[in-house]
């Protein structure tokens, strides 16, 4: 292939990416600032996981404690923590009353994911009508519950989770992260999920909100107990069952700090990035082929055209790549402009960060498939699991439920 036809593929899927994440904002959901009367709000208990979380517990429960909504209870879980978690979920359940801390004294049962057993033990304890699951890396704005259950009522929902606006603060967040996120739109274009006669499903796990009868009808956690991507996985459930699941915009709900450094970054992303494509070779070459061209490969030709006219050439071919290149940069940074509004902590001058970006997510996505291909095992908050591409944990000794309402046997855990 000659370079002008090399620059016109290029174009080609620089185009392709931007309009496929153009697509998707078109037809993502969003919230509007409205709420059912208070008599229509329905009792919900929120359920918030920790395991060594002490940096960001206090803000996540601090602004849940905050909400402003009629009738709610927070169910706050110490998943066996190695640092101040627990201690800091005691402090804000003596503040609030509405706050209930419990400690997760079992360990994850053989192959159980360590979240969904810590999930279980704190279902026990709630009272709603409805669910919300959300993560310790969250920060909820004060109206969060209101909209997000009028919005779901108002729907239909069963199920529905909210895509949530993603803080970066560091150096490899601002890196990876915007590159990483991007791509995922790129899955679901149409926003198919919200179709009812269409099987895609998944949730952004950090809030799902579901109704407590149907959780309880699909087996809960029990359900996805081996699931690396339980959030996906118990989307999935539901929908299968026929209820009415949904996505939508969150940014009026919550934002989320998902990692702060390099090592964290790796790690939560390894884990589960191959079964985001769910562990398909052919999804990994089209995934990489598609980023790297579109991404990383403009910077390229940018530097290819600058050096030649540097060296005095300015031919009609250097020309005509150089009016391709301005075209693939313009397109790159309408999508780079586009998905950062879901982003804090990014400014224009992180655009230029790209190409480092998609070299980086390439590494991620061959470093996560060596993993589950080899049988290597994953490393999480203390936890190791081996990933297999069912996208299921293994364990030399796994202990299923017999069906899909038994419960493991468990001791009771400590609540205040």
């Amino acid at each position: 292939m000659n370079l002008p036809a090399f620059f016109l593929v290029e174009t080609f899927l620089v185009a392709v990416l931007a309009s496929l994440t153009f697509l998707f904002f078109h037809y993502f959901r969003r919230l509007k600032t409205e709420s059912l009367p208070e008599k229509y709000l329905p009792f919900v208990s929120v359920v918030v996981p920790a395991r060594n979380e002490e940096g960001k517990i206090e803000r996540c429960l601090e602004s849940l404690a905050r909400q402003n909504y009629p009738r709610y209870e927070v169910i706050a879980i110490d998943d066996r923590s190695d640092d101040r978690t627990g201690e800091i979920i005691r402090g804000i359940a003596r503040k609030y009353p509405h706050v209930k801390y419990v400690a997760g004294t079992n360990a994850p049962p053989p192959g159980w994911v360590g979240k969904c057993n810590a999930l279980v033990q704190a279902v026990d304890h709630v009272k709603g009508e409805w669910l919300l699951f959300t993560d310790a890396d969250t920060c909820h704005t004060p109206e969060s519950l209101r909209y997000a259950l009028s919005y779901s009522v108002k729907n239909k929902a069963e199920l529905i989770s909210f895509m949530p606006v993603q803080e970066l603060g560091s150096f490899w967040e601002r890196v990876v992260m915007p590159v990483l996120l991007g791509s995922f739109l790129c899955g679901d274009p149409l926003n198919t999920i919200n179709e009812h006669t269409n099987e895609r499903a998944y949730a952004y796990g950090q809030y799902i909100l579901v109704r407590r009868d149907v959780y309880e009808a699909v087996g809960g956690h029990y359900s996805v107990f081996d699931q690396i991507l339980e959030d996906i996985s118990l989307a999935r459930a539901v929908k299968a069952k026929g209820y009415h699941i949904l996505s939508a915009d969150g940014q009026l709900l919550y934002k989320v700090r998902m990692y702060t450094d390099l090592q964290s970054l790796w790690n939560g992303w390894t884990k589960n990035l191959y079964a985001l494509i769910e562990c398909r070779v052919l999804f990994l070459v089209l995934v990489l082929g598609l980023v790297n061209t579109a991404i990383f490969m403009p910077f390229v030709s940018a530097g290819i055209v600058a050096a030649r006219m540097l060296h005095g050439d300015f031919s009609e071919q250097t020309c005509l790549l150089s009016g391709l290149v301005v075209c693939q940069l313009a397109l790159l940074l309408a999508w780079y402009l586009r998905t950062a509004q879901h982003y804090e902590g990014v400014s224009l001058k992180h655009f230029f960060l790209l190409p480092l970006g998609s070299v980086t997510m390439s590494l991620l996505y061959l470093h996560s498939a060596y993993l589950v291909l080899s049988g290597k095992k994953v490393n999480w908050k203390g936890r190791r699991y081996v990933v297999n591409t069912s996208k299921s944990i293994e364990s030399e000794s796994i202990r299923k439920p017999k069906s899909t309402t038994e419960k493991v046997e468990r001791t009771p855990v400590e609540t205040r």
